[in-house]
This record gives structure tokens, sequence and C-alpha cells, in this order.
């Protein structure tokens, strides 16, 4: 299996990782309004780097704390130590550790742990998507109701066009809409077909990659905001969970 190494160093170390870092006393700080970053932020960052260095010397990375100014080239890491900080430094338990490998163009590997339901979820391009090491497609799940999810209202970027469409939209059929404050968390639940519509602005690439290929393998739909096919780094993302969904996320483009 094509970049099996990688994805078995990831399974076999992350949830080590995390694990020792709640032993370990957490501080918090601003990095800008209503932005934080914790110790276990920067705990997890680096031990993560210095595991995919110790078998891959000659790759790149591209994180949320530490090297959030690289560029994108063939081999680079991308990686979100906890991905809902807010959530976490609040004590409520919806965040998750993501990671993602970009190599010839494409995002070619994801992974997501959610340590309070102990989850973990990963993909190889071309090869599926996993749960507990369950291959699963985004219809497996079965709703009851129609859901909606979505995040990155409160994000630094001021077009909330489309937030205030998909509030309208499910206010009017009344669509259970839930926002949980983590992109990644809700992207590999939106994978699994737990939400029928995802729906971010938030364009940080450690943010949404993990998450774009569980999708991507999983079978989910992708459009950008003219409800064309979704391609790496357009401003707005909208996951359908089906043609259904598709339909109904196309009426507010019209």
């Amino acid at each position: 299996m094509i970049y099996n190494k990688e994805i078995e160093l990831l399974k076999n170390n992350i949830k080590k990782i995390y694990n020792e870092s709640q032993s370990l006393m957490v501080t918090s700080e601003l990095k800008a309004k209503q932005d934080i970053v914790t110790s276990t932020d920067l705990f997890i960052e680096k031990a993560i780097i210095k595991l995919i260095k110790s078998s891959f010397p000659n790759d790149h990375f591209h994180t949320e704390e530490y090297n959030n100014q690289t560029k994108m080239m063939d081999r680079t890491w991308l990686i979100d130590p906890i991905d809902g900080t807010s959530n976490y430094a609040s004590y409520l338990d919806l965040y998750c550790i993501q990671i993602a490998l970009y190599d010839q163009d494409d995002i070619v590997l994801s992974y997501v742990y959610i340590p309070a339901f102990n989850k973990e979820y990963y993909a190889i391009k071309g090869q599926g998507a996993y749960l507990n090491d369950a291959l699963y497609k985004i219809n497996d799940h079965i709703s009851k109701t129609f859901m909606v999810s979505m995040v990155g209202i409160s994000h630094k970027n001021q077009d909330k066009t489309y937030y205030h469409k998909i509030i309208d939209l499910s206010i009017k059929n009344q669509f259970k809409l839930r926002m949980l404050g983590s992109v990644g968390l809700e992207m590999a639940m939106a994978s699994e077909g737990i939400f029928d519509i995802f729906y971010t602005n938030v364009t940080n690439k450690w943010d949404l990659y993990p998450g774009l290929l569980l999708e991507k393998e999983a079978g989910a739909i992708l459009l950008n905001e003219k409800g064309e096919d979704y391609h790496l780094d357009d401003l707005n993302l909208f996951v359908c969970k089906n043609i259904e969904a598709k339909n109904i996320i196309q009426s507010i483009f019209k």
C-alpha cells in the first residue's frame, strides 16, 4: 500500500503523544483576538514534527503554530495539533488532532484523531476512508433527520454571506443546525454521513486538507460557491452527503 509506512507511523504514535500531553500542566495565551494557543498545542506539534522527521528527515512542514508561513511543495506535512483549541481550553471535548500529507500536487494522506470519541480516521488517496481501521462510505450512516453543520462564522473572514443563507435555509426547512467549533472534527463527522450538509469559508490548509481527503475517499460531493466541483483552495466549501443534499444547497446559489 502506497504511504502505508506513513499511516502506520501516525496510527502507532499519535494517541501516545496526545496521552503524554494530558499529563502536563496546561497554559494558554492569546495569539490574536479570540485566537488561543495552549501549551498542549505547542507540545503536540513539536512531538509530531519530531516523530515524522525521525522517519522522513527530508520532508517539509506547514503547521499552525511553528511553520505557518512555509510554502507547499512535494512531501509537505500539514499539522493542526489541536483543531478546536477554544473548545479544548474551555474544557469542551469537541476537538481533534489532524494531519495531512501533500505530495505530487495533491493531498495523498490524512489522519484525524478525536480523543473524546476514541475515533481514529485516516485515508490514502485512491484507497478509501477508514474509521478505527474499518472501511466506510458516507452513506453508511442513515440519517433520521436532515442535519446541517458549519464552522467559522466567527472567523476573521468578513464575508458571512453563506452562513446567513444556510441559517435562513435551515430555519425555513426546519433542518437541525449545528456549530461545534472544530473544522476537523466536523469534517470527519461529515465524511461519515452524520451531517447531510457541511459548510465553511475557513481556508487555512492545516484546517481543511485532512478532512478534504476523508470526504473525497468516503464519497462526499464537494462544491464551491459557484455550485461547481470544489478545487483545492477555493474560498468556500460545501460538503453534501448525497444528491438530495446537493440539490438543496444549490438552491442558495440562485
